[in-house]
């Protein structure tokens, strides 16, 4: 049986962890007031959830791809402590992330390794090799368009929860907003992508 105490730490930790796993960007708004015209959606697929996104960005195709791949900039993103990179192959990544966030009254501590497959150009494809979901998966692609790129985000999660799914739900819709519009933010400020792509 769930205490009070161990309910809070399980939510805690489920709402950072998905915050943790996509740290690479997106969310919605009105496209008047949001430049970026963020969008993210979540659905429920039984113990699932499909997680789909995108924003406008000002960088081209060569500075999105740079961008998307710059693992180690995650750790600017809030509660990211560290997020290492290491690579195994030309298109191949591991990258370690910790994290720490306080929620409540708690400090949530966190510790991922994800595995992503980069196609140059185009995007990359990530599966989660530990961490603390059963299942996260997905892909972030790179859209040129006239006003720079949309980057496109989808996500398959599954939570190890003992929660019920639509209380996961609320609190993964909720926190993806806050997130994917400072990665937006910060694609936007990307300034020193340029030399990259020379």
């Amino acid at each position: 049986m769930l205490t009070l105490r161990r309910l809070d730490q399980v939510i805690s930790k489920t709402i950072l962890g998905i915050a943790l796993l996509t740290t690479n960007l997106t969310v919605s708004a009105d496209n008047l007031q949001d430049p970026f015209r963020v969008k993210a959606n979540v659905v429920q697929q039984g113990d699932t959830f499909l997680i789909t996104a995108s924003y406008q960005s000002p960088l081209n195709q060569c500075q999105a791809y740079h961008f998307l791949t710059d693992y180690e900039a995650a750790k600017k993103v809030p509660g990211v402590i560290d997020s290492k990179a290491t690579r195994h192959s030309d298109h191949k990544v591991l990258v370690e992330r910790w994290a720490e966030e306080k929620i409540l009254f708690f400090t949530i501590k966190l510790h991922t390794l994800i595995e992503y497959t980069e196609y140059p150009m185009k995007g990359t494809e990530f599966v989660q090799i530990k961490g603390d979901s059963k299942r996260f998966t997905g892909h972030w692609s790179i859209l040129p368009n006239s006003s720079g790129t949309q980057i496109k985000y989808e996500g398959l999660l599954e939570p190890d929860s003992h929660l019920p799914m639509f209380i996961l739900k609320y609190f993964i819709q909720n926190n993806l907003e806050d997130r994917f519009r400072f990665m937006a933010k910060m694609a936007a400020d990307a300034q020193q992508l340029e030399s990259a792509c020379r």
